[in-house]
């Protein structure tokens, strides 16, 4: 960043008065470098940056109004700067837009021009030249566009210097999702000003430029131009700051992740950064051969926020990255929103992470439990966030009651500070909805909701989640980044960080989705194997199985212009058969019967103490009926039975399981074919109905696979006169008795509400 004497000593109260300021101050120093694929560069200063702004102001000014809306459509480059601040020059709100695809229907930007009623969109003669407006609405077709590389010499001279307060606002800033109903969150200048500063402190600008050689070597960034990190983290902070920033294409990181760390490292940059996936994509993209050229001992701040931050992200970084130069110390995670501006939550300088070890089961449950143990299965790790900067107040709320959460508990994330933005345009319940929120207990507000949850712990914010990407399925809470880092783990050919999960309806149950991107270099592979795998880890880690899995083409994952995984969109996607599909596998789903249905049939109820009694409710099937031999057994008969057990249970499999008879394999865990715990009891029910004995309903644990599972219920029956007890879990080595209790416990807690209450009264009855 710059050197501190740089920077204004009283803070500029809009956009318009801090570039006027800076040009008068140092009106020929480097502002904005921008660095091509090729490595070519193009240099705006800041008097060329206020000449062209006041060109481009001159000529809206002859067409627009004051307050009007300016849609900017520009590709990666310096013409966007220019028109962002010729918008602001002339007095008009200037609407980034994503860069829309040549000759395409633009169905994303007509929907922006639509909602916020643009009179006027600004972008290049090229990109002019290629778009199709005439398939893209009325609006699109209708509005002035005009080339700003393209207008005459002296148009600046004409440029009339607007009446702008802090309260007026200075653009929209569409959040990512569908296309046909975008969310224009209104930023005024009075928001930008307070979070570039709280960005400028947060960040410790004044130190690190203080002790940094190259002052004018300042910061990289490769994020859009038209998202919120990008404009206001990557542009607007080295303009309130007074620094100098090199740019370059989003397209030219993604290619090739190296040429940002090699831009890092050529301008000696001290801050830069970027969301969770870019860290992972330079380690695993970045060869060893490419990092012997690196220096990144400049870089004093890696920012780090937009999306989940994985603690295991940035320990591989700091291990790949540290022969070059980096340190872990330089990392500041930290919590942003287009609703808050962009800055939500930071430290006070760049310090090593903190990372918290939380029990998984109590965060599902929105208890925050500190793990102690090590049990890297039943923990998750969450890195902090940092907290409140100049003012700004945090709290934890209970997103339905309203009121604030006790220490201890995972609520929603609501913030209150002159960074939240003023609201969504022209959509007054929304707003009320999001920015206008109130505590009950307290009546204090407004605060503005974020949708996310999170705890606070030790000063720090943990985000722990997304309220409306909660996945419920059968009354358990599952966070969608959980599931997407079991499944990016689970196989080498599977991209990590280019996941998404979801949930669907079906036939009146929420199911499980998961789409995961495939690497181009293993599509060759069985790929029906490659499922099977995600099936098997789904249910061991977070016992689900999944309704849809669905392998898709490398780089074809719905994203925002940030890299934010688009589970909505890949939801929609999904649902229109839309996705670059590799593999589709989807489950066959059964009807299940009603609780008391499962309840009435899973018990003994007179007789002969062999089964149920002829009043209780038997196990519907299709499968035809085991024919059970007369008891005692010999040891050929034994092995018979075992194997009509497990042709039938290959066949309930197939039924129940969505599995084909080919894939079946008597050795394999039947977590592989996704025999979760609901569909574990359905099991242990029905085999109970056809060998007429009492099962217990956590049964496929102690015998995972249809070899054991078979032999052991063939020796059930035909070892026994009278109706055997409950199979209880077999301890192995040095487990005893009172391990067996635990075990079954944490089975009947992973278990619904439902299930628990059929699990506990089996075994009550069994005793």
């Amino acid at each position: 960043m710059p050197h501190p004497s740089s920077r204004p000593q009283t803070p500029p109260a809009t956009l318009l008065e801090l570039l006027r300021s800076q040009v008068q101050r140092m009106p020929e120093s480097r502002a904005y470098t921008f660095r091509g694929e090729d490595g070519g560069e193009t240099v705006l200063s800041y008097a060329d940056l206020d000449r062209q702004a006041r060109a481009i102001a001159a000529v809206i000014q002859q067409t627009a109004r004051p307050k009007d809306r300016v849609v900017l459509v520009y590709p990666a480059g310096l013409e966007f700067l220019s028109a962002f601040f010729g918008c602001v020059y002339a007095g008009v709100l200037a609407v980034p837009a994503t860069y829309p695809k040549p000759r395409r229907p633009l169905p994303r930007l007509a929907a922006i021009v639509d909602d916020c009623e643009a009179t006027v969109a600004l972008t290049t003669a090229q990109t002019l030249s290629t778009l199709d407006r005439a398939r893209s609405g009325a609006r699109l077709q209708s509005m002035r566009w005009i080339a700003t590389d393209h207008l005459s010499e002296g148009a600046d001279a004409d440029w009339q210097r607007p009446q702008v307060s802090p309260d007026d606002l200075a653009f929209l800033q569409y959040t990512s999702g569908s296309t046909s109903e975008p969310k224009g969150v209104m930023v005024s200048h009075g928001n930008l000003m307070q979070n570039l500063e709280m960005i400028h402190q947060g960040f410790g600008v004044e130190k690190i430029v203080a002790e940094d050689p190259l002052p004018e070597s300042s910061g990289v960034s490769w994020l859009p131009a038209y998202h919120d990190m990008g404009l206001i983290g990557g542009i607007l902070e080295v303009l309130y700051s007074g620094g100098h920033s090199v740019l370059m294409s989003p397209t030219t990181f993604l290619k090739q992740p190296i040429n940002w760390l090699r831009a890092i490292s050529d301008y000696g940059a001290v801050i830069s950064g970027g969301p969770n996936f870019a860290y992972d994509l330079c380690v695993r993209k970045v060869t060893p051969e490419q990092r012997e050229s690196l220096d990144l001992s400049s870089w004093r701040l890696a920012f780090c926020g937009a999306e989940p931050i994985r603690p295991e992200t940035l320990e591989q970084f700091t291990e790949t990255f540290a022969p070059c130069g980096f340190r872990e110390d330089a990392f500041y995670p930290c919590y942003g929103l287009a609703e808050a501006t962009l800055l939500a939550a930071g430290g006070m300088g760049a310090s090593r992470p903190v990372v918290c070890r939380v029990k998984r089961d109590s965060l599902l449950k929105h208890r925050f439990v500190e793990a102690n143990g090590d049990e890297p299965d039943a923990v998750q790790r969450l890195v902090g966030c940092g907290g409140g900067l100049l003012g700004q107040e945090i709290v934890i709320a209970d997103p339905e009651e309203k009121t604030t959460c006790s220490p201890g508990q995972v609520g929603e994330i609501w913030i209150k500070g002159p960074n939240v933005a003023r609201g969504y345009w022209k959509r007054e319940e929304q707003t009320t909805h999001t920015f206008g929120a109130r505590l009950a207990d307290t009546g204090e507000g407004p605060y503005m909701r974020t949708g996310d949850l999170g705890f606070i712990h030790d000063g720090n914010l943990f985000v722990s989640g997304r309220l409306k990407e909660l996945i419920v399925i059968r009354g358990r809470n599952h966070y969608p980044h959980d599931i997407e880092l079991t499944v990016d783990r689970c196989h080498e050919g599977l991209i990590s960080g280019s996941g998404a999960a979801f949930s669907l309806p079906v036939d009146g149950h929420e199911q499980l989705v998961v789409v995961q991107e495939l690497d181009r270099q293993h599509r060759h592979e069985n790929l029906q194997e490659i499922v099977s795998t995600i099936r098997r880890h789904l249910v061991e880690e977070h016992e689900l199985d999944p309704y849809a899995v669905v392998l898709i083409r490398q780089a074809s994952l719905p994203r925002t212009t940030s890299g934010k995984v688009q589970r909505n969109l890949c939801r929609e996607q999904f649902q229109r058969d839309a996705l670059k599909v590799m593999l589709k596998w989807v489950r066959t789903i059964q009807p299940r019967r009603s609780a008391e249905a499962a309840a009435a049939g899973s018990h003994p109820a007179g007789g002969n103490g062999h089964g149920p009694g002829p009043e209780a409710a038997q196990p519907q099937s299709i499968l035809p009926d085991l024919s059970v031999p007369d008891y005692p057994l010999s040891e050929a008969e034994l092995e018979r039975f075992a194997e009509q057990i497990e042709t039938w249970i290959t066949d309930w499999l197939v039924e129940r399981a969505g599995v084909t008879p080919q894939t079946v394999d008597r050795d394999k865990p039947f977590a592989e074919y996704g025999l979760d715990s609901l569909t574990a009891v359905e099991l242990a029910e029905e085999l109970e109905g056809q060998l007429r004995i009492r099962l217990n309903p956590t049964l496929t644990w102690n015998y995972p696979t249809l070899a054991l599972l078979s032999r052991h219920l063939a020796g059930q029956v035909g070892r026994e006169e009278t109706a055997p007890e409950p199979p209880r879990e077999e301890p192995t080595g040095d487990e005893s008795a009172s391990g067996d209790f635990e075990s079954l416990l944490m089975q009947i807690e992973a278990l619904s509400e439902d299930e628990a209450e059929t699990a506990l009264r089996r075994e009550s009855q069994a005793g």
